[in-house]
């Protein structure tokens, strides 16, 4: 287990809840549960909806992956918020988020980054890697 020390494993579980409730809400609101007739994919766009539901699976899967203390669950997070950084960034009429929005992504890479790094640099002063 990668976090498996205290001040990681409490960082890794918060991290965990916050790509659960990101994954499902996305999830929920691209699918049209808050009832808004311009939310589903005909008002996104095949592009745009694939991006966002395949992200908002990543992040559930990251979710258990960090919920369980492993380090497959940090990649896997990387990886969705890397995905629509370049997605958002590359195209903003395909994939347009607000700045907070934008804000909160770039907030959770970071996270999910540092925690990484101090976990691996930690493992490493002991003689053991991840």
């Amino acid at each position: 287990m990668a976090f498996s020390d205290k001040p990681y494993s409490f960082v890794a579980r918060i991290l965990a809840l916050l790509a659960m409730a990101h994954g499902l809400i996305a999830i929920f609101y691209n699918f049209g549960a808050t009832r808004d007739v311009n939310v589903p994919a005909e008002a996104l766009g095949n592009i745009a909806f694939a991006i966002i539901i395949l992200c908002a699976l990543l992040r559930l899967l990251a979710a258990v992956g960090l919920w369980s203390l492993t380090a497959w669950g940090g990649v896997l997070l990387i990886i969705a918020n890397i995905t629509e950084l370049i997605g958002a960034f590359w195209s903003p009429k395909i994939l347009s988020f607000s700045p907070v929005e934008i804000g909160f992504r770039i907030l959770v890479l970071l996270a999910i980054s540092a925690l990484l790094i101090w976990a691996n640099w930690a493992h490493k002063k002991r003689g053991h890697y991840l």
